[in-house]
């Protein structure tokens, strides 16, 4: 043999007995460490959700040279809170684990570099998942390969069977799904894409007749562990189209380009958090909605306090899920996700919508919101109100209406799905916008500015500005408060105040009523007692339906003024209050005035009676609630219109 031929040989001997070597200790570290990993898995997977938990067993592991032959079941674990439903017996999953250096696999796809291992898997086919087999036509449900490195990285491909389904003349139609993704081992960090091209379903022959398609769907994730110990990154879903048919609710949408992002950063002190969602084009039965979006921001979360927070707060209920007793949590767990709640108000959080926005052709409507937050120092000895109050450094909130816009839509949805002609629909629709205008004056919720109406509120330092009125605190949060069963300005230590024996909210002696009361009917004496507020006399006769109040019309132009309460034969309670003005003027009103008040003020009605006399009447309904404060609001600005409406009907006609 010559010298060069036996050193070649040599070499190829030792290669080959090296690679050899190499790929024996490879498969023998895998099997060590397989234990481990799985150990170390299904601990993190019993803290996926307190009302069950997930395990992974080894059922079988046969490791030769070059690879290894596994076997693996995905089981429920059920505890005494678990729903009843969930499946049982496991889900078996195949895997042919490939060993490094150099799986062949691997060199296939192009990756040369050493690997720990290549690892195929697919979802076994067994008595449990039968059904589901015979729906992907005998393909594995699931299948997976994936890299692994020597540093525990990993590169997966994972497909979902396509799924075709028709039973009783519905059908479900999957296309199937692609995910990529890649684990980094020494950041935890994981990133990950997934992608259909299609969902059909159609339900138009069952009990509930529905159409859905979904088409070019995709999810996107990109985190990986912060150093507070919560993932940060980005993750986003997006989806091409959305259609959906309801024959039986005459229902057709649809929406194009919809999606959202979620950002979570850190910095050395806080964890900010940005979701964004935004849509093309929506349609619903013809009607083109124009496009939205909007964009909600949480900063300065303090990152201590936020793990902190969420630690406890999984363990409490991990805890309560475990006990079945069905208690609630105790006083001490209570005051400690409280005094971790006061940790994270104590870095000044602030919440913010900027913005939720709605854009058409015609014009565009958005909400803007700011709200800091603060921690209120002694918050054991506060009302619940004063807690409230201190803990609101700032609310800044705009609302912008575009009239246009509004009115475009009214216009189109009056021709498509009523049948109006464009200009009568156009003419409908230029009042309601004009009543909508008015009665956001009205009850001050916004001002008319140009094509828009807008809506402005600030609150600080324990006062708020609505529009430019003035709202104290106490006003302000008290409604809220007591809606929520909480009394605004009582501590622990106040005793509640009882009503005396057999009183009603409706009795006459109404001074005590709060402000924020609801009233079920109207009584004489409660709303005598509100118009001396007002500081307008009455004087009390009877009617045809119910008692009279006539009221000294004062200077509101008018030559009779009252208020007429219409009742229930049977129950005598009176659901219905009218407040009329009739005014006889030297010269009668023209209908083109009466008219044109009409399409400004679609709240009141305005007409000439039979002695061609000009009336304003407003009319008011108690029947399931109305609120004191808006009664007393509704008065007052037919009062204060009353004026405009005499120099309205008395001014001279426009040449």
């Amino acid at each position: 043999m010559k010298k060069s031929v036996a050193i070649t040989l040599a070499v190829v001997i030792v290669g080959a007995g090296s690679w050899v070597g190499a790929t024996w200790y490879t498969g023998k570290r895998i099997e060590e460490s397989a234990q481990r990993h799985l150990a170390e898995t299904n601990e993190k997977l019993a803290k996926i959700t307190p009302l069950f938990g997930l395990r992974i067993d080894q059922i079988k592991y046969e490791r030769s040279l070059f690879s290894t032959q596994a076997r693996y079941g995905l089981s429920f674990v059920k505890n005494d809170k678990s729903p009843q439903e969930m499946p049982d017996g496991m889900i078996e999953f195949d895997a042919r684990i490939e060993h490094g250096p150099f799986p062949k696999s691997a060199l296939a796809r192009g990756a040369i570099a050493p690997k720990l291992a290549f690892v195929h898997a697919e979802m076994a086919k067994t008595d449990n998942v039968k059904p589901l087999f015979e729906l992907t036509r005998d393909v594995a449900p699931l299948i997976s390969d994936a890299m692994v490195s020597f540093g525990g990285n990993t590169a997966s491909t994972s497909q979902i069977a396509p799924v075709k389904i028709t039973h009783e003349g519905n059908s479900v139609d999957f296309s199937g799904m692609t995910i990529t993704g890649a684990f980094d081992r020494s950041l935890q960090g994981v990133t990950a894409h997934a992608q259909t091209d299609t969902l059909a379903v159609d339900g138009t022959k069952g009990d509930d007749p529905i159409k859905l398609l979904l088409s070019g769907l995709a999810i996107d994730v990109d985190t990986r562990m912060g150093k507070f110990g919560l993932q940060t990154g980005d993750s986003g879903f997006k989806i091409k189209r959305a259609e959906v048919v309801k024959p039986d609710a005459d229902v057709k949408a649809s929406l194009d380009n919809f999606g959202y992002t979620v950002k979570v950063a850190e910095d050395d002190k806080n964890i900010n958090v940005q979701a964004a969602y935004q849509s093309g084009d929506i349609t619903v039965n013809d009607v083109a909605l124009g496009n939205a979006q909007a964009v909600i921001k949480l900063a300065k979360l303090d990152g201590a306090a936020v793990k902190q927070l969420s630690d406890t707060y999984n363990q409490l209920i991990r805890q309560y899920m475990a006990d079945t007793r069905d208690e609630g949590l105790n006083d001490e767990q209570f005051q400690v996700l409280l005094d971790n709640a006061g940790k994270l108000l104590a870095g000044n959080p602030s919440f913010s919508i900027d913005p939720i926005s709605w854009k058409t052709a015609k014009g565009e409507s958005k909400l803007t919101f700011a709200l800091d937050l603060a921690n209120p120092p002694n918050a054991k000895d506060l009302t619940p109100q004063e807690i409230v109050v201190q803990a609101i450094k700032r609310i800044d909130a705009t609302l912008v209406i575009s009239k246009p816009m509004v009115q475009d839509l009214m216009v189109q949805y009056a021709v498509k799905k009523e049948g109006l002609t464009a200009e009568k629909a156009a003419a409908e629709a230029a009042d309601n916008v004009r009543s909508m205008s008015g009665m956001a004056e009205m009850f001050n919720v916004g001002k008319n500015d140009g094509d828009n109406i807008v809506g402005k509120f600030h609150f600080a330092d324990g006062m708020g500005d609505l529009n430019g009125k003035k709202i104290p605190a106490e006003e302000l949060f008290s409604g809220l408060l007591g809606s929520m069963g909480m009394h605004p300005s009582a501590t622990d230590d106040d005793e509640e105040s009882e009503p005396a024996a057999g009183a009603t909210p409706m009795d006459g002696d109404t001074a005590s009523a709060t402000a924020g009361e609801t009233l079920q009917e109207f009584n004489v004496d409660m709303v005598v007692s509100m118009l001396d507020d007002m500081g307008y006399t009455t004087r009390k006769t009877d009617g045809d339906e119910g008692p009279v109040l006539i009221l000294d019309a004062g200077t509101t132009g008018a030559t009779d003024l009252r208020m007429e309460f219409l009742c229930n034969d049977f129950t005598e309670k009176c659901y219905d209050l009218v407040v009329t003005a009739t005014y006889a003027t030297k010269k009668p009103a023209t209908l083109k005035a009466i008219n044109a008040w009409n399409r400004e003020y679609r709240w009141t009605r305005a007409y000439l009676d039979e002695k061609n006399q000009a009336v304003l009447q407003m009319d008011m309904n108690a029947e399931g609630g109305i609120g004191k404060n808006n009664l007393q609001i509704l008065i007052n600005t037919y009062f204060s219109i009353t004026e405009d409406f005499a120099k309205t009907i008395t001014a001279a006609p426009a040449k």
